[in-house]
């Protein structure tokens, strides 16, 4: 045992106890996910029982394919700037962009989904590596968390552990980033009897991650890499409260073979510190379900429906193909008491003779071997029953049914089976939220840690492509970004919707030209075009739309400078010039009112001196 004090051992025995605590806990899962995986990967365990041959039909495959081919794609991810600043909300958005590139986002969003369908559950990370965001898919036989988790909050768990991590003991003492004293116990500790039994009992969990590459016939999983000390380290991310912390918050601790802590740190002082302390209370990974319940975190998938079916229609497939095989044999019983009759073989094998006492049919009887013919009908019955259970129905998976039906009924039938489908999006589409909101809070937490990158976008007048360098600098900043997600579908039905009341809207006012843009632009979006080649169709667009009003100018000014326009044409008349304004002397009243007119002037002039 490496020598620790007392301290150093209740920390170590805490860290333990939560991996054995989530260790136990999800236990009860492997031998289901062993399964699951095995009979999508085509294999099957031979016995004399009931699966005598090597056989599986592919349902698992194929319900899972089918579920994969209509689950929604990728959901589109925008952050907003909450300064509207839109030139740094530019940025951030395509820096997201280039990080899910990078990282192969496509394909582990597919890899994401089928873990869903095969385990209940996947679990996802983040994290900081040679200056960008990695963000990778993990297997959930690699996390343990607590029994008393929230299914619905991943970081509502006191604590989450990453196991069956993988290190040379040499790559160990490079890093400046763990404890070189713990890692000269350890090195001692290797050497000693005791570390060699201990690394012999440490086994079980890793023989367990690697039970399914032994199904699937890789011989050598015990030895991966001959000649040099390979260390499995588990990082413990834990409640805690030391000297110096105001509250409990989140502790980042790696220990090495349940021997000694290598790294004990704070998690935001790994990270990074955010204005509003996210990494205190939140761990890097994500982790969603389609399946959720209120008592269990590790929650049933697809795969679970379908694995007793499956395995029903292999033993009825495995007996009907070893019957079938039995009735080419050609087998043949004779009377053993006849001493006339020698056959020339005894053994069990094709056309061979088997003796019974007694006669059976006069000297030779046919071994009769029932076909099973009958299994046929019962396995279109599981079959049928998994399809209603998983959601993949025939019609889905591209297979015509043989009773006659109408195409509206089929097409009802292939939109309630979509519909259930799609339910699943709300929870994916939630935990690509989260992912975002992930994603900034990463930046923000340590913008210093990330490099540079280039990003090549597309002239909007032009085809040329042009080049820049950003970094965090150039999209952070003081209020931040708001994470808005919303899936493919939801947003192709929104877009549907708008597109016929804009239709409806440009019919009831015509001419409106600004109508008319937004009308074009949701055309453009609808058709999945680039944000790059819809601003380039508008711009097209506006220059034709000045190109024709000019043309039109000119054409009216030569209407105007020429009076014959051609044969059987007459320019219209020219506009006459206006009259000049002629000042109007107003008349002086006459008569009576006249009269009236004058003794007033003379009134207003006496009272005028009067006043002087």
């Amino acid at each position: 045992m490496a020598i620790l004090n007392s301290k150093q051992q209740a920390e170590l025995d805490q860290l333990i106890g939560n991996k054995n605590d989530g260790f136990e806990y999800r236990k009860r899962r492997e031998s289901d996910w062993l399964e699951n995986y095995t009979l999508y990967r085509d294999r099957v365990t031979v016995n004399r029982l009931t699966q005598r041959q090597s056989v599986n039909l592919p349902i698992m495959k194929m319900q899972v394919k089918s579920l994969l081919k209509d689950v929604d794609d990728m959901p589109v991810i925008y952050f907003e700037n909450l300064d509207n600043d839109k030139q740094k909300e530019l940025f951030q958005n395509e820096y997201w962009k280039w990080t899910m590139d990078m990282n192969n986002a496509d394909i582990q969003d597919i890899i994401d989904k089928k873990q869903v369908f095969m385990f209940g559950r996947s679990v996802d990370q983040m994290q900081i590596v040679d200056g960008r965001i990695k963000w990778t898919i993990q297997d959930p036989q690699d996390i343990l968390i607590s029994r008393y988790t929230d299914p619905a909050d991943l970081h509502s768990s006191r604590f989450l552990v990453h196991t069956h991590i993988y290190r040379p003991l040499k790559e160990l003492e490079k890093d400046p980033n763990y404890d070189q004293k713990a890692i000269a116990e350890l090195k001692k500790w290797y050497s000693s009897e005791m570390g060699i039994v201990k690394l012999q009992e440490n086994q079980e969990m890793a023989e367990k991650r690697l039970e399914k590459m032994r199904v699937m016939g890789v011989a050598d999983i015990d030895q991966p890499s001959l000649g040099e000390a390979i260390v499995e380290l588990s990082q413990h991310f834990v409640y805690d409260q030391k000297d110096g912390d105001k509250n409990e918050m989140l502790y980042m601790k790696t220990e090495a073979d349940n021997q000694q802590i290598i790294l004990n740190k704070r998690l935001e002082e790994v990270i990074g510190k955010t204005e509003d302390n996210y990494w205190q209370t939140h761990f890097p990974y994500e982790s969603w379900a389609d399946d959720v319940e209120r008592q269990d975190f590790w929650s049933d998938g697809v795969a679970d429906s379908v694995r007793t079916a499956n395995k029903i229609a292999n033993s009825y497939w495995s007996q009907l193909v070893e019957n079938r095989t039995l009735r080419n044999y050609g087998m043949t019983f004779y009377d053993s008491t006849n001493e006339s009759f020698t056959p020339s073989t005894f053994q069990p094998q094709p056309f061979g003779f088997y003796p019974v006492p007694g006669k059976p049919q006069d000297v030779l009887q046919r071994v009769e071997i029932p076909d099973l013919s009958e299994s046929l009908d019962e396995l279109t019955f599981l079959i049928t029953m998994t399809e209603k259970a998983s959601g993949a129905t025939a019609t889905q998976q591209g297979t015509q049914t043989e009773r006659q039906v109408t195409l509206g009924e089929v097409q009802l039938a292939l939109g309630e089976a979509k519909e259930r489908i799609k339910g699943m999006s709300k929870f994916y589409t939630a935990a690509w939220k989260r992912r975002g909101t992930m994603f900034l809070k990463m930046i923000e937490a340590a913008p210093e840690k990330l490099d540079s990158v280039k990003i090549y976008r597309k002239g909007r007048n032009t085809n040329n492509i042009f080049t820049r360098e950003i970094g965090p600098a150039d999209w952070m900043t003081k209020s931040g970004y708001h994470t808005k997600v919303w899936s493919q579908d939801e947003k192709n039905t929104a877009d549907s919707d708008t597109l016929q009341k804009l239709n409806a809207t440009v019919t009831l006012i015509p001419g409106n030209q600004k109508l008319m843009d937004i009308y074009q632009r949701k055309l453009l979006e609808f058709a999945k075009l680039t944000p790059d080649e819809i601003n380039e169709v508008l711009q097209s667009e506006q220059e034709r739309r000045q190109a024709e009003a000019a043309a039109a100018q000119a054409t009216q000014g030569m209407m105007g400078a020429n009076p014959v326009m051609g044969q059987g044409q007459i320019a219209p008349a020219p506009t006459p010039a206006p009259m000049p304004e002629v000042p109007v002397t107003p008349v002086k009243p006459s008569g009576k009112n006249g009269a009236k007119f004058k003794i007033s002037k003379i009134k207003s002039k006496l009272k005028g001196m009067a006043n002087g």
